[in-house]
């Protein structure tokens, strides 16, 4: 039985943020060239990272706590691409040895990646991966294993990201989250609703596999139909039990969107602020376009703030750039 599994403290956040100084970038903020009524956005750029991704973050902190002890085999991780191009960067700074379990279904760019860095992989089925991310559980592979997603100091190093965004923009009244499997989301909105109670922290998922939002819509975890799309990175059958009461302890809901929507997202970020980045990092982006104020209108977001005649300013979190050169053309030919 696994041992139940809890938030980060603040003060571990910040001890992380300590620890990943001279490791990870400090990201900019970027105000979105793109006008829409009653809201203003801005782009946190995780995809500036050495990794062109934000799991550089926690796989860097799980990695820098470790004894010598459970370091001297090496370290191993379950990983679709980022988690894993993240253990094998500091593998590599730390002289480690790194192998990565990866599903059958992992976009072809961030396993080249990983190989670049040094990583070993190892391919299954999808099933056989999500089994090991369920059970915590990856025998075929040799060192310490770190869950990509349920684990403190993975979520801890997430939770610098918020640190950041309210250093640079205190008057932040929502932050977008990509959902995957749900370190990035529970890190970020757990310090974020720490340091600024009012704050709206919404995940977001696309169409083809959107487990959180079922689960919310339902009150209890619930397993989906998931198809294979482009937007790679995100998307599950279902939400993780231990961490499905972390996620309802500090995320307001989960805003899907379309795949069409994400494409149109992708292409604005293109066209008006010169920013590729992922599919997953698209659904923040069309979230915050198109469905935010929605929520806002239906009085669903922006209920903590004392003050709405002034733009809400939501930022959305782009996690990450792992996207071949086909989809980008096609998503500027409007061909997705």
């Amino acid at each position: 039985m696994l041992s139940p599994l809890s938030i980060p403290s603040i003060d571990e956040v910040y001890a992380a943020q300590t620890r990943l100084s001279d490791i990870v970038q400090r990201t900019p903020l970027l105000k979105l060239n793109y006008e829409i009524s009653g809201i203003e956005i801005y782009l946190k750029c995780e995809q500036f990272q050495p990794i062109s991704s934000f799991k550089l973050r926690g796989a860097a902190n799980a990695v820098k706590v470790l004894s010598a002890e459970k370091k001297q085999n090496g370290i191993t991780t379950a990983s679709a691409g980022n988690m894993a191009q993240g253990l094998a960067w500091i593998a590599r700074r730390e002289n480690l040895k790194c192998q990565v379990l990866v599903p059958d279904t992992a976009n072809e760019v961030k396993l080249k990646a990983i190989e670049r860095l040094g990583g070993k992989i190892i391919k299954c089925s999808f099933d056989e991966w999500f089994q090991v991310i369920v059970t915590h559980q990856c025998p075929m592979l040799d060192g310490h294993f770190i869950h990509p997603v349920c684990d403190r100091n993975v979520m801890a190093g997430n939770g610098t990201i918020a640190l950041e965004i309210l250093d640079e923009l205190p008057e932040c009244d929502a932050i977008i989250v990509p959902y995957g499997g749900g370190a990035l989301t529970t890190g970020i909105a757990s310090v974020a609703k720490h340091l600024k109670p009012s704050i709206d922290v919404f995940a977001c998922e696309i169409e083809t596999a959107a487990p959180l939002a079922a689960a919310f819509s339902n009150n209890k975890i619930t397993e989906i139909p998931m198809k294979k799309s482009w937007v790679d990175g995100i998307g599950s059958s279902r939400v993780l039990d231990e961490m499905w009461p972390l996620v309802t302890s500090c995320v307001d809901n989960s805003i899907v969107v379309t795949l069409k929507e994400a494409a149109d997202a992708l292409k604005i970020l293109i066209e008006r602020n010169h920013i590729i980045c992922e599919g997953a990092s698209a659904t923040a982006l069309a979230a915050g376009l198109w469905h935010y104020m929605n929520y806002v209108q239906n009085g669903k977001a922006g209920l903590r703030r004392q003050d709405q005649s002034e733009p809400f300013k939501v930022v959305a979190v782009l996690s990450g750039g792992g996207i071949d050169n086909e989809t980008i053309i096609k998503c500027l030919k409007e061909t997705l």
